[in-house]
């Protein structure tokens, strides 16, 4: 018999398995996480996540996901797709006051179509593990 539920420590120690038991996924952290982020990013214009390489690449998924959050920090409705260095700068300053450091360039990710999906996910697992939990 297969048991989905984990005990607390494990969730404290690894808090992507609660979103596993929540979201399911297939079993894989990954896309629990995409589904987590797919409903707090769900209704702010100009975000479609459907990955974690192009759909982040403008910054707005950033932002919309943070301003679920910290809205206060995140001036969703001035923003639009087009001025990437700026949304990413917004988001990245906004997750760092609330002690999110990111491991991403802006410099680097205004350049990208296709940002490295592995430097996306680990920086929105930071982002979970600081509001999502």
């Amino acid at each position: 018999m297969l048991f989905l539920y984990r005990d607390s420590a494990e969730i404290k120690n690894d808090p992507l398995s609660a979103l596993v038991n929540r979201y399911g996924g297939g079993g894989s952290k990954r896309n629990a996480l995409l589904k987590w982020c797919q409903l707090k990013t769900q209704g702010y214009k100009g975000t479609d996540v459907t990955n974690f390489s192009s759909s982040w690449n403008d910054g707005l998924a950033f932002c919309a996901l943070l301003h679920n959050f910290i809205p206060s920090k995140i001036p969703y409705d001035d923003l639009n797709g087009q001025d990437k260095r700026r949304n990413f700068t917004v988001a990245f300053k906004a997750a760092e006051s609330y002690g999110v450091v990111s491991i991403l360039d802006i410099d680097d990710m205004v350049k990208m179509e296709r940002p490295d999906w592995q430097s996306i996910l680990a920086y929105v697992t930071n982002i979970y593990k600081k509001f999502g939990t």
